[in-house]
């Protein structure tokens, strides 16, 4: 009997579904490494009760109170709505080139960052599983006891903050009372509570400002692309923002510098209108990318030209201030 080749006769069978599976297996590591991590902890921390007693609690209950502070404010989200997470999104890219064909097109194969979500209870209990994995690299037992000290009712100097913010726009008293009234009192927060804090805000710019908005623009451009029609006003306003909020971040942290002199005021003045400039930039191009999709030459012109010339004025009345220093040091 003859039999007639035909290539449908030749297709494999479809591939099991590995993605659930693959995923049933990470989320089993997780669950695994935590049991682990935490049985661990557990026999650790029973026997160094035993043996040490309040002189080991102590410490500990520091370290527990940093880590749930600092790890909340870094690495937890509270956009119930959005519920977007780089790590899930990645997993179910990989997954999802799984039993795909190598000749069909990779960007067909990855989804929307902007329209990928977990589910409510998924958002939550990643929240937490976060803190359970990673709070660990978060644990200061100083910040801890600053912690505890500021819940009881101990201000560590943070009324005084404002004389901070308005201190290198001002000329200080030589008198020493001025640094007395003045500084001294902050010493506290500046040293212990404040540091630690910065830093977490500044992982948290980082995951949620800086990578999200990344991801956005590079899925959305390839979505775009398969259809015809990218948007590339729209990314650039989105890049506009990621730049602006890094800058305004740096200037911001210019108030908490070691090195406050009579020229901090102009750059922390010139870094602070450049970060606004560019985020008033960003939402006006947000708003013109509804109709448009390209921008125009003048604008990008203008865009880097004003920044050049704020960076020029900066600098001239540093050169300045550094001139009519020297001169009276002559």
């Amino acid at each position: 009997m003859l039999i007639l080749y035909s290539a449908t006769t030749d297709k494999q069978a479809p591939p099991p579904d590995t993605g659930k599976l693959v995923r049933f297996i990470i989320v089993a590591i997780i669950v695994v490494a935590v049991f682990a991590v935490i049985g661990n902890q557990s026999v650790i921390l029973s026997m160094n009760f035993t043996e040490f007693g309040e002189q080991f609690s102590k410490p500990l209950y520091f370290s527990l109170i940093s880590t749930m502070i600092l790890s909340a404010i870094a690495l937890v989200r509270v956009n119930i709505v959005g519920r977007s997470s780089i790590f899930w999104y990645g997993l179910s890219t990989a997954i999802g080139f799984i039993g795909k064909s190598t000749q069909q097109s990779i960007s067909n194969n990855i989804p929307s960052f902007k329209d990928y979500k977990l589910s409510p209870v998924q958002f939550v209990v990643w929240q937490i599983t976060k803190i359970l994995l990673f709070g660990a690299f978060f644990v200061n037992i100083m910040f801890g006891f600053a912690a505890i000290s500021f819940l009881d009712g101990n201000d560590l100097g943070l009324e005084n903050l404002s004389n901070l913010f308005s201190l290198p726009f001002v000329t200080p008293n030589t008198d020493p009372s001025y640094s007395v009234n003045h500084i001294v009192p902050m010493i506290p927060a500046l040293l212990i509570l404040l540091p630690p804090i910065l830093a977490a805000i500044g992982i948290r710019l980082v995951l949620y400002v800086g990578i999200h908005k990344i991801l956005h623009v590079i899925t959305s451009y390839l979505q775009d692309s398969n259809s015809g029609k990218p948007r590339y006003l729209n990314y650039v306003s989105t890049i506009e923002t990621i730049i602006g909020v890094a800058i305004l971040w740096l200037g911001f942290n210019q108030f908490f510098t070691d090195q406050i002199d009579y020229n901090t005021r102009y750059i922390i003045g010139g870094t602070l209108l450049i970060g606004f400039t560019l985020l008033v930039f960003s939402i006006v191009d947000r708003i013109r990318a509804r109709v448009l999709t390209h921008m125009f030459k003048r604008d990008v012109y203008i865009r880097i030209l004003l920044v050049i010339a704020i960076g020029i004025v900066v600098l001239g009345l540093v050169t300045v201030n550094n001139s009519i220093a020297d001169s009276k040091k002559n």
